[in-house]
């Protein structure tokens, strides 16, 4: 079965604490076709995610209330969450998201070091039409 699909239909959460860093990023999604919703902290990216159901997951590492890991491991929990790309973005080093990579316990699908480019949006999009998403960290 091919649920290739076009990328307006691909609904996104990014979770983001800067606001203007979030709007940025949320335009450039929007470009690309993606709807996107945008919270700014760990516990409301939870609540908008069990009822927006997200196909993809752009979450910042350091949020006010919780890291990034911790609210890709409650998506996992959420019925319906387990099969989104779930990605975060970071201004952590190389060396530090390599560290997060090894860890095969990492309920996510990518790391992505901020700025978010066109091309990484890309990425994103291409990983959840795979089917086969696999953990790696995109430059």
């Amino acid at each position: 079965m091919n649920r290739k699909r076009h990328a307006s239909r691909y609904r996104v959460l990014l979770v983001e604490d800067h606001a203007s860093l979030a709007e940025a990023t949320a335009e450039v999604m929007q470009s690309k076709g993606l709807d996107v919703r945008i919270a700014s902290t760990g516990r409301e990216a939870l609540e908008v995610a069990a009822t927006y159901r997200p196909e993809i997951v752009l979450c910042d590492m350091r949020l006010p209330d919780m890291t990034g890991l911790d609210v890709a491991r409650a998506l996992r929990a959420i019925p319906g969450l387990k099969a989104a790309v779930i990605a975060i973005h970071s201004l952590m080093t190389e060396h530090d998201l390599g560290a997060l990579s090894a860890d095969a316990a990492a309920p996510l699908n990518l790391f992505m070091p901020k700025p978010i480019t066109e091309e990484k949006i890309d990425v994103l999009i291409s990983q959840l039409q795979s089917h086969a998403p696999q953990k790696r960290k995109v430059g």
